[in-house]
């Protein structure tokens, strides 16, 4: 029966026996014995013929509607099942800055395994400059512009940074008031990230939009901000970072923001990838970074 229902929906889209012999490749006298067929197995008559043209029944109608609908239900099922089969498929290098995915991405990583079980992920957490095609990377998220015009970039999170130290610190050094305080007997643990100036001994603070420089007569500098926190934990010093990845120490009082007024700028990190590199588990991915970066502004609001 289903068969001859495909000669019957052929028909009535070919708009003729001879067109709907054509476009099947048989015999119209075929087409007209499968359709004499399907109507005295259903009892009903589908198509009125005549000499020179056909008029479709009322109960031709109904079934060419109903039959056209399921086809495009199934349609959509079998491209749905295919779209999401090629979406978890496939192996993926990511290169990720240490510190953000350390916040943001990576407590989600096992999860985004989980629900995607034929993806494979290798991640190098590094803050280097590099680059895609010789690092074979298929996307990264860097902190700073790149120059290389074969890639495709989006801005994809920003935070501000600033100085921090514990109640400890402030207990046994002092709470900094002023700009100048800092070079009064406090250790201050500059981050290289930071400063994008060339003398490490040069603090680039911003403050109501304007930039200032100011002398650094600090003793120790690191790139890794992941660090920075336990140094600033400890009590012993004033350490740099950004309130996203202080959350929880600022809300529970662990540490305290130090010249709030006063920050190093902002930090933008972009994600990059290749040009005409469309492949759906990338896709995939960055759909998965997206919403790791959603999550972190809702907890943050």
């Amino acid at each position: 029966m289903f068969n001859d229902i495909s000669i019957f929906m052929a028909i009535v889209d070919a708009g003729s026996f001879m067109q709907a012999a054509k476009n099947l490749q048989i015999s119209q006298a075929t087409v007209s014995r499968r359709l004499q067929s399907l109507e005295k197995e259903l009892r009903i008559t589908l198509i009125i013929r005549s000499t020179r043209n056909f008029e479709i029944s009322t109960a031709g109608q109904r079934l060419y509607q109903s039959v056209k609908e399921q086809q495009l239900s199934l349609h959509k099922v079998i491209d749905n099942l295919r779209d999401e089969q090629q979406q978890i498929v496939g192996r993926i290098r990511v290169s990720l800055p240490t510190v953000m995915a350390y916040t943001i991405i990576s407590p989600y990583l096992a999860e985004f395994m989980h629900e995607n079980p034929d993806i494979k992920l290798e991640v190098c957490y590094q803050n280097i400059e590099l680059d895609l095609i010789r690092d074979n990377f298929d996307l990264a998220i860097i902190n700073y512009r790149p120059k290389q015009q074969t890639v495709l970039i989006r801005k994809i999170y920003s935070v501000v940074t600033g100085l921090y130290c514990s109640p400890a610190y402030i207990q046994r050094f002092g709470m900094p008031m002023y700009l100048e305080d800092l070079n009064k007997n406090h250790l201050c643990v500059g981050n290289i990230n930071f400063d994008l100036t060339t003398d490490r001994e040069v603090y680039t603070l911003h403050k109501s939009g304007t930039v200032l420089l100011f002398p650094n007569h600090g003793r120790l500098f690191t790139n890794n901000t992941l660090h920075n926190r336990q140094i600033a934990l400890s009590g012993q010093a004033i350490a740099g970072g950004w309130d996203d990845f202080f959350a929880a120490e600022l809300k529970s009082g662990q540490l305290c923001r130090v010249l709030p007024d006063y920050s190093f700028g902002e930090i933008t990190f972009y994600l990059i990838r290749l040009k005409n590199h469309e492949k759906s588990a990338i896709t995939t991915f960055i759909k998965f970074l997206d919403d790791c970066i959603e999550r972190a502004k809702s907890q943050l609001s």
